[in-house]
């Protein structure tokens, strides 16, 4: 189904909620959900306003939509508004399926992703404290006997994983792939990632090894956490969007991620916010350290990663200009990365 389809038929995928969807004024807002593919709608009943998702095919399983909801609700019962709570349907679910696609309604969530466009101290601080009050709500959070324990990072070993994948050949048939595609601005860019992930290879391969082993407290996490998941109204957060990556693993996945697209490399605002979030939820040493590591090592695995996709798998992507921002962004953060000694270490 197109999102350009009329608005009569586009009313008709609000019947699992409601009885009468004529009610309803709905409008498109085209594929919003990063690079997953998702398409949204804005939808205005009488009396409240209502976020209409389609999920893309490939993601997620009804299971980890179950799974989703389930954070969502928990969250919501702990006392955490931010998040899009979803609704039931009139035969007491949260989702339905229609050509292949799972759906959603949830509550339409206030407030513009604007940090990147009006960044300021008291939105990175409204923001740590956000981040820091969901890891409280979620902390609690079971799904399928699935909960909170103590292990090593799943996130981090998977990292590191991918790193000595990288070390030991993998960047070869990345370069090959890369040098057989025809000139385009996406493949000048593709090479600068490839040659400036390597430089820093062996060194980020050391520092996830030092801590990837290592026991952590693991929870339920958003994972995906960016600044353009932040909504804000004011200087203040009103809403924590985008849980299609959820999953169990520490929080210093969440941290590094939110962090690395709010103040890319600036050593002196991430400890900045890194006392801020403290300030709200405790954080040790080694989680302290598993931050710096989750940056680090995902800086060079999102740069291999995009790579593989555009030139190894032939992916497309409809949002070019976001896709050249993205690769430009790993640009400028793998830069820096191999522009100083201990690349995002974050001093306790």
């Amino acid at each position: 189904m197109q999102s350009t389809l009329n608005a009569s038929k586009q009313r008709t995928f609000l019947s699992p909620w409601f009885k009468d969807v004529t009610r309803g004024k709905i409008q498109s807002l085209g594929l919003q959900g990063g690079f997953s593919g998702a398409t949204i709608w804005h939808v205005s009943m009488p009396d409240e306003d209502l976020c209409l998702r389609r999920w893309p095919q490939a993601h997620p399983t009804m299971d980890g939509l179950s799974s989703i909801h389930g954070l969502q609700q928990h969250i919501d019962n702990a006392g955490f508004r931010l998040s899009p709570l979803p609704l039931a349907t009139l035969s007491g679910g949260t989702c339905f399926v229609n050509e292949d696609h799972l759906w959603e309604l949830t509550r339409w969530m206030p407030g513009e992703a604007s940090f990147r466009q009006k960044p300021s101290q008291e939105k990175s601080a409204s923001a740590m404290a956000a981040l820091a009050s969901f890891h409280q709500a979620a902390a609690s959070y079971c799904f399928a006997g699935s909960g909170a324990r103590v292990a090593p990072s799943p996130g981090l070993l998977e990292r590191l994983d991918i790193l000595r994948n990288l070390q030991e050949g993998e960047l070869e048939p990345l370069w090959k792939a890369t040098r057989a595609a025809e000139t385009s601005e996406l493949r000048d860019l593709a090479f600068e990632l490839i040659e400036e992930m390597n430089r820093p290879l062996a060194q980020v391969v050391k520092q996830l090894e030092s801590i990837a082993s290592v026991p952590l407290p693991l929870q339920w996490c958003l994972r995906d956490v960016r600044h353009d998941h932040l909504l804000f109204t004011g200087e203040q957060v009103t809403g924590l969007i985008d849980f299609g990556a959820v999953a169990i693993d520490s929080v210093a996945c969440d941290l590094a991620r939110m962090l690395g697209s709010m103040v890319n490399d600036d050593a002196k605002a991430w400890a900045k916010l890194l006392r801020q979030y403290d300030l709200h939820r405790a954080i040790s040493i080694d989680e302290r350290r598993a931050v710096s590591a989750f940056d680090t090592g995902g800086t060079i695995c999102s740069a291999a990663n995009w790579v593989r996709w555009l030139f190894v798998e032939g992916r497309s992507f409809p949002q070019i200009h976001a896709l050249k921002a993205q690769l430009i962004w790993l640009r400028s953060r793998l830069l820096a990365l191999n522009r100083r000694s201990g690349a995002s270490t974050i001093k306790c």
